[in-house]
């Protein structure tokens, strides 16, 4: 008989099974089939706002980019107009000309040949940054603002824009950059992530070359708060803490904010001195900083690199 229909004489004389025989494994299948139902709508809803901290903050500025970029680069009250986009990119030039004025001062021999901005948005300083430098990068987890900048780059000759996806910057060369700048971007970006970003910043840079980037202190961190929450219920308190994580872990997306609000966050400044250390960078200044909108204090942090390891 040829294999095929060998199956077919097989299928033939299969016998069906017995639900009625097996009432303990019906009832089973049925409790557990809405359970697994519920379990892969939840797994499709993670997935579809980011699986990972990485991949909810770029949907979650993607959708901001998509409903109104620049408000979500630089809030404006309720009650004021919507940004003249002339008036936004001077916003820009004003920032980055009191940056260079002050570069000008600790680093005096500054080379302008390459800048990076991380976090570029619209380009709002990305475009500034062009006016000094020979060539600037900007760089951004959104889609929509990376296509923001690029209809609206009016130096396409100087600088260009890229989205980065990646809890590193392996695209580019270690020593690359004479000027890396970030500002009002780390403080919406988890903790764990600023703590990988932060020593490819000081990577990325050139010996002579000048870091900034803006940051405020800790913040409570949302997601944190919610795993480490204390267990109530005394049956809950027996179960092991890796059992009631892993729960809070399938919990935490039903309850936390949608992607379209974006989050804020921050770093104790010991934290940050330390991750710049230990990339091989120097800071030379810390300077007071509460453009984060909150009372937690915040700093601009002022970084040099000697030399490239």
């Amino acid at each position: 008989m040829a294999p095929t229909s060998h199956v077919h004489h097989l299928a033939s004389r299969a016998i069906p099974f017995d639900y009625a025989a097996h009432r303990p494994f019906g009832r089973v299948a049925r409790a557990v089939g809405p359970l697994a139902h519920a379990a892969a709508a939840l797994a499709r809803r993670v997935r579809v706002e980011g699986a990972t901290a990485l991949g909810r903050l770029g949907h979650q500025w993607n959708a901001l980019g998509e409903r109104d970029a620049l408000g979500a680069v630089l809030t404006r009250p309720g009650f004021a107009p919507a940004w003249d986009l002339h008036d936004f990119f001077e916003t820009g030039r004003a920032d980055v000309d009191r940056l260079m004025t002050r570069a000008a001062w600790r680093v005096p021999e500054l080379s302008r040949d390459r800048a990076l901005d991380f976090g570029c948005g619209v380009g709002r300083l990305t475009q500034a940054l062009a006016l000094y430098f020979s060539e600037v990068c900007g760089v951004d987890v959104a889609h929509s603002m990376i296509a923001f900048a690029r209809r609206e780059n009016r130096a396409p000759q100087r600088c260009h824009f890229e989205v980065n996806r990646r809890a590193h910057l392996r695209r580019f060369q270690t020593g690359t950059f004479d000027l890396v700048y970030s500002r009002l971007v780390l403080q919406h970006i988890p903790p764990h992530l600023v703590t990988r970003y932060i020593p490819e910043l000081v990577r990325v840079l050139a010996p002579g070359g000048l870091l900034v980037f803006q940051l405020p202190t800790v913040i409570s961190d949302p997601v944190r708060s919610f795993y480490d929450a204390p267990v109530r219920g005394r049956l809950k308190r027996a179960l092991p803490s890796c059992v009631v994580r892993g729960y809070r872990t399938l919990k935490y997306p039903l309850f936390r904010p949608p992607v379209s609000e974006m989050d804020m966050f921050g770093l104790a400044r010991e934290t940050v001195v330390r991750l710049v250390d230990q990339a091989g960078g120097q800071i030379v200044a810390t300077l007071p900083d509460g453009s984060h909108g909150t009372s937690q204090p915040g700093f601009e942090y002022w970084v040099t690199r000697t030399s490239v390891a």
